[in-house]
Formats: C-alpha cells, structure tokens, sequence
C-alpha cells in the first residue's frame, strides 16, 4: 500500500505543479522495509493493481 500511496502523490504532485518535484523527505522507509525486513513490496512492477470505481481525474 505505501509503494502505490507514494507513486499516487508523486501523480498529484506533477498534476498540481505541472513538474516532476522531489519530496522534502523521500519515502525510503518503503525500501528499507522490503529490502531489510522482508515486508512488503516496494517495486512496483511487481504489485497488481486491481482499479475499481469512477476513472475520473485517475492517477494510475
């Protein structure tokens, strides 16, 4: 969930922007967790995402 929550507010970043902007703190906790510890995935070509719902203003 935090890999696909981190690319979506890259998304909204570069809709609200008009440019790609780093964070002030980048999310390395979702690396080091899957890296590390063994949780979660942190690639995202690796997570499925199932969309359900209204496509409207998608970020994905």
């Amino acid at each position: 969930v935090d890999a696909i929550g981190a690319h979506l507010l890259q998304a909204k970043r570069v809709a609200f922007f008009g440019e790609d902007r780093a964070l002030d703190v980048p999310p390395t906790h979702i690396m080091v967790a899957d890296k590390t510890y063994h949780l979660g995935i942190s690639d995202l070509s690796r997570i499925q995402l199932i969309k359900l719902g209204w496509a409207d203003e998608l970020l994905i």
